[in-house]
Parts: structure tokens; sequence; C-alpha cells
């Protein structure tokens, strides 16, 4: 709720963890040796972690014919997506309650929330075409990977290149002149492989504003390219770029007669690339593992007024890991080092003040991890980092893990652990000039969390069913919206009071046939903080219910296939600022069911057909106030596949 919202290129070094990370071929989703490399600093299987795990596949995204990673999201408990209107449009994506800024997004191991921006990831630039893999884990994660990583980490997996050649594509067009297209391929051998993706989407789009008729258009490309290099059985090299290139225009808010977004000719073009370099060296027999990694991100944010720049920003992050791994009978011993440096810049034109500034902060850091697999049955997973920062207060995080498989249908799970969030460039130097001061004072929000679960087998595991508790108490909450009575200027403040967050997620997957899967997902949310007051006001854009139902039917001897999804979005709040001098309103956002309808056709091995319906009720609704979104829409493709 207090975070600001500001309007909006990467080299970078990942550190996978073993040499297995860069390989394709993972199991099957809901296989209980599923393996998972997001929930600890090694891969570790999906029933040895106490955490809420939820994996989508390459086969689910087909299936579904999602173009946005958030189109997927929705469906996840614990999940609320909020979308400024039309495709491209400015989307938040929140996790049990917490700050947009709070969830940690990683691509193929880079961190990509992005600080031009107030460390929130840019979810509308995020499209599924080159995607293997996403695996999302919620709850605490700092211990493992630093800031951000308050409420969950999300971690997107892109295709790579396999031992033999192989291409593939699509083309789809539909509702609002969109045209989608794109292209994979890979090659290798027995000790290299290389693989790239490219993916173009335009669309016309709709109009996001209640009035007038002007349809704000956007614009998406992803270039990405993998390799990786093996000259001996110990020695690996993973190297890869993505490079996002995008344009989306949207409608400004009328501050001085409604209050509300209209029609105007306003854009934001953004550049974002990331590169990774991870070298994996194998000792002592495979038992004691190195990894030497450099990661770094660079983005541009322009934003345009009637076609010409009116400011920008734009951030750099240079990441360097070491970390060696060691076996210890069944147990696994990971120790690291890290730094990361992060600059900023803005730039603007020089009115009341002057907008333009480079600034940098630097955070050396140490961790340790240990994955405990020497009890039967029992995994328990400890964990532990401290953070030095240039700038901010210091920060120890830690976090503990236990899945206790009680029978081969009965798992229970829990955990506990601490998070935290440093102050974004903003809140810490400042933004608009004469208006917004920074806080050299600010100290990190601090979060300490917990849940248990339990995930259940049964009528012969043919029905899955997962029930997860939790519980989160966020302290030192920034505030940025403070005024400050000494320059009559607003700032930002860490506030003396905790905000509360807990709920229930519920999922259940049933193979009512062998052509028919049923899926089905409930999120109750509880998420609180105190006003100036000190009462306890319900969290903004925060649904306290919601849910997804999900059918899949195979047929025609399983070449063809229609998948029926209906996202649920329950009642919401949000804040309105109507024109000086009326104060701010709370004010609500109706519920919303977005029902889906997707089918595909397997004419031979190498060519399948598809077509897509979205939001088939044309439903009214709107996820910001004031910003309306997309009705009834329709789309049609056809998908290419050669070699293996």
């Amino acid at each position: 709720m207090f975070k600001l919202r500001l309007p909006v290129f990467i080299f970078c070094g990942y550190i996978s963890t073993t040499p297995a990370f860069a390989q394709t071929g993972q199991p099957s989703p809901g296989h209980p040796d599923t393996i998972v490399i997001t929930a600890s600093r090694s891969p570790l299987a999906k029933a040895n972690i106490g955490s809420s795990i939820t994996i989508i596949s390459r086969e689910q995204i087909e299936r579904r014919q999602a173009r946005y990673v958030t189109d997927l999201l929705r469906a996840v408990p614990g999940f609320s997506v909020s979308q400024s209107g039309t495709t491209g449009s400015q989307t938040q994506v929140r996790v049990r309650g917490a700050e947009a800024n709070q969830v940690l997004v990683l691509i193929d191991g880079v961190r990509a929330n992005d600080p031009a921006v107030g460390d929130e990831f840019r979810w509308e630039l995020l499209s599924t075409g080159n995607i293997e893999r996403i695996e999302i884990v919620r709850g605490p994660q700092s211990s493992l990977w630093g800031s951000d990583a308050v409420a969950a980490v999300v971690q997107i997996i892109t295709r790579n290149g396999g031992k033999t050649p192989a291409l593939g594509g699509y083309a789809e067009s539909g509702s609002y002149s969109t045209l989608n297209a794109g292209l994979q391929g890979t090659a290798g051998g027995d000790r290299w492989s290389l693989g790239f993706g490219l993916e173009k989407l335009d669309t016309d789009g709709t109009n996001i504003s209640r009035s007038g008729g002007e349809r704000d258009d956007s614009s998406l490309t992803t270039i990405s390219l993998s390799g990786r290099f093996q000259p001996v059985d110990a020695l690996a090299l993973d190297l890869g770029m993505r490079r996002v290139d995008s344009y989306s225009q949207f409608d400004p808010v009328d501050f001085f007669t409604t209050g509300l977004p209209t029609d105007g000719d306003r854009a934001t073009d953004s550049r974002q690339t990331y590169l990774y370099g991870d070298t994996t060296l194998a000792t002592r027999g495979g038992r004691l593992v190195h990894h030497l990694a450099a990661r770094y991100l660079d983005t541009t944010n322009r934003n345009l007024a009637d076609g010409a720049q009116n400011s920008s920003t734009g951030s750099e992050r240079m990441t360097t890991t070491w970390q060696s791994d060691l076996q210890l009978g069944e147990n696994l011993l990971s120790l690291g080092l890290e730094r990361e440096r992060t600059q900023f810049s803005q730039r603007g034109e020089i009115g009341f003040g002057d907008p333009n500034q480079d600034q940098e902060t630097t955070v050396n850091s140490v961790f340790t991890d240990i994955q405990g697999r020497s009890i039967d049955r029992l995994t328990w997973l400890l964990s532990a980092r401290y953070d030095n920062y240039s700038d901010f207060e210091n920060a120890l995080t830690g976090r503990l893990s236990l899945a206790w498989r009680l029978t081969d249908a009965t798992r229970i799970r829990a955990s506990m652990g601490t998070g935290q969030k440093t102050p974004t460039f903003t809140e810490r130097f400042g933004f608009f000039p004469g208006q917004f001061i920074g806080n050299p004072r600010l100290k990190p929000e601090k979060s300490t969390s917990f849940e248990i679960g339990i995930d259940q087998s049964m009528l012969n595991d043919t029905l899955d069913v997962q029930l997860t508790l939790y519980n989160q108490d966020l302290e030192d909450e920034i505030n940025g919206f403070v005024f400050d009575p000494d320059t009559f200027m607003f700032t930002a403040q860490n506030m003396s009071d905790s905000s509360s967050r807990k709920g229930v997620e519920l999922s259940a997957t049933l193979e009512w046939t062998e052509n028919l899967e049923l899926g089905a997902a409930y999120t109750f949310t509880d998420a609180v903080q105190p006003d100036d007051q000190g009462n306890d006001i319900r969290e903004f854009r925060r649904p306290r219910h919601a849910g997804s139902l999900s059918a899949n039917y195979r047929l025609l001897a399983e070449r063809a296939n229609i998948t029926l999804t209906a996202d649920y979005g329950g009642t919401q709040t949000d804040i309105f600022f109507p024109p000086f001098p009326a104060p701010s309103e709370i004010v609500p956002l109706d519920s919303y069911w977005l029902v889906d309808l997707t089918a595909g056709y397997a004419v031979n091995r190498n060519i399948n057909v598809y077509a897509r319906l979205t939001n088939l009720l044309d439903e009214d609704y709107e996820q910001v106030y004031g910003y309306r979104t997309p009705g009834r829409s329709g789309y049609f493709g056809v998908r290419l596949k050669f070699g293996q």
C-alpha cells in the first residue's frame, strides 16, 4: 500500500547450483521425485521441501496457450494479479498479501526485479514463448536469495539446447489486431549444446480509460540464447543471454477534473538484457562441487509524452558469487560468498528542481545452506545469510524447513523463516525534486513467517490435495507518503507498528478418467496494516477470497485437447485520489470470473493447430480503480515442431 509506484538492459551472470541445473528433461511436475532448484542452493526433490511449491511445466503452458506468465499465476494459490488496463499495461503480482516488490523473480537464476521501478518485476514484459518451466516457492527465502524474497520466489527457467538438432515455432492472430509469433531451435553433441529463442508480440490493444475510444497499443520482442560446454565430466560452463524490447501506451490521469485515466498519448519504451555465466568444477569424485558465477543487470525505461521523451530511469546490477557444495554422507552443505553492486540513474527536465541523479549501493553477503537427508522419511533444510549493506542497516536472515513423509500417501511439511526488503532508490535518495525527498536513515523491512501444510494422495493416487496455513508479520514497513513539516515535502519513513498477513491455501487435482483431469484452488487472505490512528485496515488490491477451477479433456486418441479454466478474483479495495482539495477515498473493486477456453489438435507429429477464447463471459471488471480491462477475445494459431 505504501510503496511508490514509478513510471518506468541486462548483462548478467547467473549462479546455477549443480551441473544438472542446465539439463533438460525434468520429471513430470506431479511426480514426487520432481527436482526443484529454487527452494535450496542445490537441487533437491520436491517431496523433501517443507515450503509450499508450485511447478508449471511447458506442457501446462502449451495446454492453456497463455501468452503472459501472469495468465498462469492467477490460478496459483496465494497469488493476486493487478493489471492496469490492456495487454502490455503495468502489471503487479502480490503473494500472500505482501507488496509487489516483496516477491523476488529469477530468470535462469538472474535477479530480475528492476531497481529503476521501485524493485518491482515488470510482469507485463514476461511472455511464455521460450519458457520451459516455472518454479514457485512461497514463504520468505531471503536466507537463500537476499532482499525482495519476503513472500515468495518465482524462478523462470528458459528452454535450452539438447544433444540433437530441433526446430520449432508458432504463429497466431486474433482480437485487437494481435499478431504473435515465435521460433525456437537447439543443437548439440555429447559435450556441448546450444539453444535460441525469438518471440514477437504486437497488438492494437483496447482503451484503458472508462471514457473515450483511443486504443493503447503495445509490442514486445524477446530474444534468448544459451550454451553449455563440458570438456570433461568434472568441468562445465553455462552461458546465456536474454534481451527484451518493449513499447506500451497508457492513458494519463486527469488530476484536475475526474482524477481518473483519460485518453492521451503517453507511452513507455523499455529495454532489458540478461546475460549469465557459471563455471562448475566437481572434485573428490563429485563430493565437492565449486561454482564461480557472474550476473549483470541493465535496464532502461524511457517515458514518452506526445511522442517525445520527458524522463527516464535505468539501473545496472553486477553480482559475483562463489559457492561450494560438500556431500556429507546423505547430507549436503553449501557455503558461499556474494558481492552485488547496483547503480541507479534518472534523467528528466529541470523544473522546480533538478531530477537528474546517479546513485550506487553495494552489498557483501555470506550464506550457508544445509540439506539434512540422513533421517528416514524426514528431510530438514537449514539456511542462514548475512548481508552487509553500504547504505542500509545490515540484515541477518534464516530459514528452517521440515518435510516428513508420514506414509507413501501423506506428507506433513512445515517452514519458518525471516525475510528482508531493502529501501528502494527512490525511498533512499528521492525522485521528485521539490516534492519528495529521500530518507538516508531508512532500515530494511523485516518479516517473520511460518507455515504448516499437508499433502495427501487418495483414491489410488488419482486425487492429490494440498492444504497450507500461514502467518507473516512485517516490521519496519516503509511508508513512502509521509509529510515532512520541516521541508513541506513528502518523504519515506519506517512505520513503528507491524502489518499482519495470514491465510489458507488449498489446491487439488483429480484424474477423473484416463482422459479427464480436474483441478481447483482456493485462497483466503487476511492482510491488514495500521492506519494513522493505529487501527488495522485491510490492505489494498488483496482480495480476501480468490480461486480457480480447471478441466482438461483429451480425445481422439489424445491427438486433441480441450482445456476450460475459470479464475475468480474476489472483492477488494483500492485507493482513489480525486482532484485537489478533496481527500483520498477507499473504493471497492467488484469480484469477477475470468473464463478461458482453449483447444488444440495434432494434425501430425509436426503440426498442431489451436484456438483460444478468453474472458468468455465478457466480464466488465477492473483490477486497478479506473482502468478498464479487455472483454471477450479470440485467437487462432499453428505450432510446428521438427526434430526431437
